[in-house]
């Protein structure tokens, strides 16, 4: 269905957000909302992904989701800059919880403050949020 959305507002996009702010090991439907977001971005849309509040646990490096049954998804994540999609924020602040630092993310990250992610967000085309 999103897809969908996104292929009838092909020629009036500019930027589409997608906003991963909950676990991604063990959903289908987040790996699925990456998918959408590297489609989105072979349609050659400007494709903005950020990860906050829990999502950014997604981002650490040595994670071994199979050895609990669950799909591994820093492949997905690598393969974001192969579609150009170069634009990977993660939230200041939910950095700074989490104490974690962009060192310890399989891909690289800009880190941006909370107040300048809303001024981002609310000049987005699209939002989409998982």
């Amino acid at each position: 269905m999103i897809l969908i959305v996104i292929l009838r507002l092909v020629n009036k996009l500019k930027t589409i957000f997608f906003v991963i702010d909950k676990p991604i090991h063990g959903n289908v439907c987040s790996q699925e909302f990456l998918d959408i977001a590297l489609m989105a971005a072979a349609f050659d849309l400007h494709v903005i992904v950020l990860f906050e509040g829990d999502g950014v646990n997604a981002l650490l490096k040595n994670q071994q989701p199979e050895t609990l049954g669950l799909k591994q998804v820093s492949p997905v994540l690598s393969a974001l800059s192969i579609y150009d999609i170069n634009e990977v924020l993660v939230e200041k602040e939910s950095m700074e919880l989490w104490r974690l630092s962009p060192e310890q993310f399989v891909i690289p990250v800009t880190s941006v403050p909370r107040v300048e992610l809303s001024q981002q967000l609310n000049s987005a085309d699209v939002v989409f949020s998982f």
